[in-house]
């Protein structure tokens, strides 16, 4: 989608259709008071009216609550639920931003809204209408925020992308060679480890967890240098399919498990997006890929595995797969001596039962991280809470013939025992841990995406970047 910038009313832009804010503590324009007065619409939030002949073209009237409601969340949601209405009209004008108190950051939600809600996966099947080309309405000097957010939602499709594609057609190999496609068209670094250097680098953990399945695992570290000479890790899980090994998932808990990759997804388009945006701080990357499938090489419970830093990890639960492979993309990520790390993952049925599907859980080992993190997903509308590192659980993941196991013995505070797992493999760094197993992925769209992969994090990660 093509998205510019005009600081002309909203009526004065040649455009196929219209959007126009409406306010419950203001009037309406002149020229649409008798059409919004006839129909009794209220603009309560979330409230639209199609008018198809007004000024001799469509006009699509969102309704944004009180003026101080509108923020720039509600801005960005109502702008994504507008080009999806608007599908069958080649070119809108967007004025959802017109002379709203926040000028460039309202601006900027509105171009990002109309990315992310103009997105869908079509698969295999021919691309159905869609809008092609966006004006925003705003003030001139928001073009270099509209830019940024114009990239960063793209990079956000992209991941999506990912997400959706089946996993027949995204295994391991084939993930490593998307991430190496858009690394080289945007001046990334990238090293892939296939199965030989993995078992040469003492990479136990992707090992054992890719080793049910005919299509070998890989780990995949893209690198943006920056300018500033700091630099941050972001590790994410990439199971590209998830049966739960030998502990096999029912047919309906594995009917989405292309998407447990959403992590390493996410964290890949963030590294893109860094170098796209030209972000001063430095970005690298690191997705463990693999298949967890049931077969006679499949890893089992009861075993031991050894992981990239001399640790080692007692398998209880073959479908707690996520942790195993990311204990060794953290250790490898942690010998790169990153200023602080971040991972994502869509790890644990817990975090779904405490947060639901729109909340991300959050722990970590430095407070102000998190808290970053978290205050920066609410300016994002991608919201996150954070749960307790509580050390005292350690217990129930001790192992007798390991260092550490990789199941807590119930669901109950698995959340906090996948991060108490995973904190072993972090060495002294600042750290934090996204649980997105319930917002990585949605069976039904939502204001932002259509059904499937979210995409979720990746605007926050940016944001959070952006001002290192």
């Amino acid at each position: 989608m093509d998205v510019s910038l005009s600081s002309l009313p909203t009526t004065d832009i040649d455009a196929d259709a219209l959007v126009v804010p409406v306010h419950t503590d203001a009037p309406a324009p002149d020229w649409a008071a008798e059409a919004l007065a006839s129909a009794r619409f209220t603009a309560e939030p979330d409230t639209e009216l199609l008018v198809p002949g007004l000024l001799d073209r469509p006009a699509l009237f969102m309704g944004l609550g009180r003026s101080t409601e509108a923020d720039a969340n509600a801005l960005r949601r109502a702008a994504a639920r507008a080009v999806r209405r608007l599908a069958d009209f080649p070119t809108v004008a967007l004025g959802l931003a017109e002379g709203h108190p926040q000028g460039s950051e309202a601006a900027a939600a509105v171009a990002e809204g109309a990315v992310l809600g103009a997105y869908r996966y079509d698969g295999l099947r021919p691309p159905k209408p869609a809008v092609r080309s966006v004006t925003v309405v705003g003030p001139t000097e928001a073009k270099e925020a509209i830019r940024a957010a114009v990239i960063t939602a793209e990079c956000v499709n992209w991941a999506r992308d990912l997400g959706n594609t089946p996993a027949g057609r995204l295994t391991p190999a084939a993930l490593a060679q998307e991430a190496t496609t858009a690394a080289a068209e945007h001046g990334l670094k990238v090293r892939v480890l296939t199965k030989k250097a993995l078992r040469a680098g003492g990479y136990g953990g992707i090992l054992g967890v890719g080793g049910g399945s005919d299509n070998p695992p890989r780990l995949i570290e893209v690198r943006y240098a920056g300018t500033n000479g700091r630099t941050v890790g972001l590790v994410g899980k990439g199971i590209t399919f998830d049966a739960g090994g030998l502990g096999i998932k029912s047919g309906h808990g594995m009917a989405d498990m292309r998407s447990d990759m959403c992590g390493g997804a996410a964290m890949l388009a963030t590294a893109i997006a860094a170098a796209r945006l030209g972000l001063p701080t430095g970005v690298v990357a690191v997705v463990p890929a693999a298949e967890n499938l049931p077969s006679g090489s499949a890893y089992k419970p009861g075993d031991v595995l050894k992981h990239r830093n001399g640790k080692s990890s007692e398998i209880t639960d073959t479908d707690a797969e996520g942790r195993v492979v990311l204990a060794d993309a953290l250790a490898h990520t942690v010998e790169l001596d990153p200023e602080l790390v971040i991972d994502a993952a869509t790890l644990t049925y817990a975090v779904m039962h405490a947060l639901g599907d729109e909340i991300t859980g959050i722990l970590g080992n430095d407070r102000e991280l998190v808290a970053g993190l978290v205050a920066t997903g609410e300016e994002c509308g991608e919201p996150a809470w954070e749960l307790p590192l509580y050390r005292g659980y350690a217990r129930n993941i001790a192992s007798p013939v390991a260092t550490v196991r990789n199941d807590g013995g119930s669901e109950h505070a698995d959340a906090i025992h996948a991060a108490l797992f995973l904190e072993e493999f972090t060495g002294d760094v600042a750290w934090a841990h996204l649980d997105i197993a319930g917002t990585a992925f949605h069976t039904k769209s939502g204001d932002l995406h259509p059904a499937g992969a979210t995409g979720t994090g990746i605007r926050t990660l940016v944001r959070y970047l952006s001002r290192l």
